[in-house]
Order: C-alpha cells, then structure tokens, then sequence
C-alpha cells in the first residue's frame, strides 16, 4: 500500500485494496485504504473486511493487515463504493453457485451508483458452495 500511495502523490489520488488469498491454507491476507469494501462469503459465512480511511497519494493516516480464515467454499467480493453496499446475494437464489463474471455483472447491473464510477473483483474458491 505504502508503494501505491508513493506511485500517485503526482495524481488525484485513488482508493486501493490488497487481497492475498491462499487457498490451500485457509487464509486471507488484506488491507485496504479509501472507499473499497471486500467481503468473504461461504455456505455458512458473510464477513466483512475493513478499509481505513484515506486517498492513496494524498493522505494515508494508517494501513494495517488482517488476517481472515478462508473457508474451502469462499468466494471474495471486493467493490469501489460506485457500487451500493446494502446487497444481499441471498435474494438471488443460486447466484453463488454461478460463474465469478456473472455474479460480477449482477451486481453491477442491479446495485451501480449512476454518477460514479464502479469497479467488482469476484474470486471464488475450489469448492462450490
């Protein structure tokens, strides 16, 4: 993050977020500065990751890793704040068994913010759920 924020002090800056996922040992590295929101869902879990607030390239008061269990059937949902974060996957039965891109696109088409810019990383896991 720090080499992020160093890259665009010559910009507007930006909102960034770091996700390192390893499957194999269950576990999820992230930090995130700005308006990024990240998630882990499973069969049996909803988690929400933390972003501290700031622009990178500008001001960046704190960034700070944590650590999260990755469940066998995760799947990651990370957004910019073009996107709403009041949605719930569930109202879209089977929708998480689906391909990464299409859970993407719906999201997009039903919960974009019309006057920003929007931006969706979907990871899934090995397993489905």
């Amino acid at each position: 993050m720090t080499r992020l924020h160093d890259a665009l002090k010559k910009t507007r800056g930006a909102a960034a977020a770091v996700a390192e996922v390893r499957t194999l040992a269950g576990k999820v590295t992230y930090a995130g500065v700005g308006n990024i929101s990240g998630n882990i869902l499973s069969h049996t879990l909803s988690r929400s990751m933390v972003s501290h607030n700031g622009t990178l390239g500008h001001v960046m008061p704190r960034v700070q890793e944590f650590k999260f269990e990755w469940p066998r059937d995760g799947i990651l949902i990370m957004h910019s704040d073009g996107l709403q974060s009041r949605w719930d996957l569930s109202r879209y039965p089977g929708l998480l068994t689906r391909q990464p891109a299409l859970i993407a696109g719906v999201l997009l088409r039903d919960f974009r913010r019309e006057r920003d810019d929007a931006s969706v990383l979907v990871l899934k896991g090995a397993a489905p759920i």
